[in-house]
């Protein structure tokens, strides 16, 4: 399910928790934003979406 027809449900909670990550989204092109919302669709796992928003706030683990 989207919220908005555009962000995966997951990945919308999940930056809800992330106010480092979701600065980081909005700060992206139109472009990069589309890319992250494939891969969060793609996205298998919990554990999967977290490291997808972990990136966008450049804790990389």
């Amino acid at each position: 399910m989207d919220i908005n027809n555009n962000l995966p449900i997951g990945f919308a909670m999940g930056m809800a928790m992330r106010g480092d990550a979701l600065e980081a989204y909005s700060r992206l092109t139109e472009a990069e934003k589309e890319e992250i919302i494939n891969q969060c669709r793609d996205a298998k796992s919990k554990a999967e979406m977290d490291r997808i928003i972990s990136r966008l706030s450049g804790n990389w683990f």
